[in-house]
């Protein structure tokens, strides 16, 4: 599928998307008696102990001298809450709705999209929580916050590519699911959020830079304590495309060609 063609079939695509995502997100929670509060009691819960390991028990000081050091962590939580929530969900989807996947009429292209999706609706919830809190802090909320529909959608297209890329294997691989769990619990210690990577020499710099979920970590600090736009990292940005549109087209591909024997797996 050409970029056009993508273009032009996107509206309806979505059309399809967003009602089966809205209901992923709500029959998750539907047989519990606080319903979706589960979405948010783990996030939340998890944030709270993060902060106060490291800002009560490490005595972690303020960054740059004026915002508190939970308030520095919160943006890079919010990018690594989304992204293991969807790889979590997103491995298994296609096990999950096999009976979709057995339906020759449905496009099960988009479930992985249906995933993503779900997630994202607690994400946009947490990113309005979180203007609230800076805002209860006294802590100013500055123009460059408006380019955060840009990092939100950077975001998105990254980890839907390798959620679609997770799913279209763990059929063939059923191991890949705690695999999946195992790399998530260690991949939150590499990626620099709870601690900045000044505390390491430059010459280390380049190695996490180079990892697409500290530009987007980056940038969510950006948007929220920063004073640059996204157009102020050319490199980074442009690395971060490159490998994001070769996931993209490379799932696409591998998902199409294994989607004959899915099936079969089942």
């Amino acid at each position: 599928m050409n970029l056009l063609t993508f273009l032009r079939v996107l509206p309806a695509r979505w059309r399809l998307i967003w009602p089966l995502a809205k209901n992923d997100f709500q029959s998750r929670y539907a047989s519990s008696q606080l319903g979706i509060f589960w979405a948010f009691f783990r996030p939340i819960l998890m944030s709270a102990v993060y902060i106060f390991v490291f800002s009560v028990i490490g005595r972690a000081g303020p960054v740059g001298g004026m915002y508190p050091y939970a308030l520095w962590m919160l943006p890079g939580l919010l990018v690594w809450f989304v992204f293991s929530d969807s790889l979590s969900a997103g491995t298994n989807t296609l096990t999950e709705y096999s009976y979709l996947v057995k339906n020759i009429k449905f496009s099960i292209s988009i479930l992985p999209d249906v995933k993503v999706a779900a997630n994202f609706i607690s994400h946009t919830i947490f990113i309005f929580l979180m203007m609230v809190l800076y805002v209860i802090w006294g802590l100013p909320i500055k123009i460059f916050m408006i380019q955060l529909p840009y990092y939100y959608f950077a975001a998105f297209c990254f980890i839907l590519a390798v959620t679609r890329i997770i799913s279209a294997i763990q059929p063939f691989f059923k191991d890949l699911s705690v695999a999946m769990e195992l790399i998530l619990m260690v991949g939150i210690w590499t990626c620099p959020i709870m601690w900045d990577i000044g505390i390491l020499g430059p010459e280390y710099w380049i190695f996490f830079k180079a990892n697409p979920l500290y530009y987007l970590v980056a940038g969510y600090r950006e948007c929220f304590m920063g004073d640059l736009w996204f157009w102020n990292h050319p490199v980074q940005m442009a690395g971060f495309w490159i490998l994001t549109l070769a996931l993209d087209l490379g799932g696409r591909k591998l998902f199409r060609r294994l989607s004959f024997h899915f099936a079969d797996v089942m």
